[in-house]
């Protein structure tokens, strides 16, 4: 009798300590998922979710524009014409959407200036532009290439398509050469963008798979950096470049500044503020994928507060964006339209500044002072 309660007991101490170690395993796998890292499917995401797409349908976009200029030029109209500036607006949207990726292979070899000249304080697209037209030289696509980035470009396609000292359709049917140079900047700039989108996944591939064997980004930090200075450097550009400057940084309507807008001979400004600034949310958000926004909430780091006040920048940005009416250039002159053009550059900078609090939070440093000139 007492040997079988002695063999009980030993049998229930055997149990005890198997269950006890069934839960302590378990609670380890559990503690292992929980602390995985996420930064991996956060720059995957990124890259092939948000930013991808973004270059596939600019190089799309400026495809379109080339073959659309070859149908201007082959029958030259007022109704050619205005689907031919329909193509460029459509194609500015999307650089406007590619604008604040501030890295890839957009950032090497000259090619976002290649694709826009802009700011341009002495006018030397048009100027640039009239140069190449009245030249005795081919007007082809490596010529454009050549020239300098103030006279090729969708800056230079703008000047050529709406700047009202030029755009007539006569001009075109009289002097051959403007048609010539029309088509060789939009056959170059399309060259460019197939360049930016064909060199895009190799890179996309660096900043995805950080390693100890990667010049770029030897570990996630500093590819979580390139990041975070994207979000930060392209809030500041939009607060800045595209309206800070054309309102004088909210002086007063007297002192705005309309030529100093992005798309003034298009009075296409507002729209391509708004498409950057909708990148900006796109790179926080995720864009479907795992992105940003989401990643912070895991981080002990990152408290709800600021999360919270970024959400609240947005909502604001996007609400001022909607009550305010296009064009910019023949209304920012106006006291009551010139004030909701302060109202957004304020709510812009709230914006950038919450961003702006996330590198500390992170304990990364961007090296990029928000107070930094342009």
């Amino acid at each position: 009798m007492i040997n079988r309660d002695k063999e009980k007991l030993e049998e229930g101490l055997t149990m005890g300590r198997l269950n006890w170690l069934l839960v302590a395993l378990f609670s380890v796998l559990l503690v292992g998922c929980s602390k995985a890292p996420t930064e991996p499917k956060l720059l995957a995401d990124t890259a092939n979710q948000v930013i991808s797409p973004l270059y596939a349908e600019l190089n799309s976009q400026t495809q379109q524009l080339f073959q659309q200029s070859q149908a201007f030029c082959q029958a030259p109209s007022e109704q050619t014409q205005q689907q031919l500036q329909q193509q460029w607006r459509d194609t500015m949207n999307a650089w406007a959407r590619v604008q604040p990726i501030g890295f890839g292979p957009v950032e090497t070899g000259n090619l976002r200036w290649k694709i826009q000249f802009w700011p341009d304080r002495k006018d030397l697209t048009s100027k640039k532009t009239e140069a190449l037209i009245r030249s005795d030289e081919a007007l082809t696509a490596e010529r454009v290439a050549a020239a300098s980035v103030s006279g090729q470009g969708v800056a230079a396609l703008e000047y050529l398509l709406f700047d009202e000292r030029v755009k007539a359709v006569s001009f075109y049917q009289q002097n051959s050469r403007r048609c010539e140079l029309l088509q060789a900047i939009a056959e170059r700039v399309h060259q460019v963008t197939q360049q930016v989108e064909d060199e895009w996944p190799d890179f996309a591939a660096k900043f995805a798979q950080p390693s100890v064997d990667n010049p770029l980004y030897p570990d996630n930090k500093a590819a979580l950096a390139e990041l975070l200075n994207t979000l930060v450097v392209g809030g500041e550009v939009v607060k800045r470049n595209k309206l800070g400057l054309p309102i004088a940084n909210g002086a007063n309507a007297q002192h705005a500044k309309p030529y100093r807008l992005e798309a003034w001979r298009s009075q296409y400004s507002l729209a391509l503020m708004r498409a950057s600034t909708e990148t900006l949310e796109q790179l926080y958000r995720g864009n479907g994928g795992f992105g940003l926004s989401a990643y912070l909430q895991e981080q002990d780091a990152v408290d709800d507060t600021l999360l919270g006040a970024i959400d609240e920048a947005f909502a604001a940005v996007n609400t001022q964006f909607a009550a305010i009416e296009a064009p910019l250039f023949t209304q920012i002159k106006q006291p009551e339209y010139y004030a909701q053009l302060t109202n957004l550059r304020q709510r812009l900078d709230l914006l950038q500044r919450q961003l702006a609090k996330l590198p500390e939070k992170l304990d990364i440093s961007l090296g990029f002072n928000s107070n930094d000139g342009d």
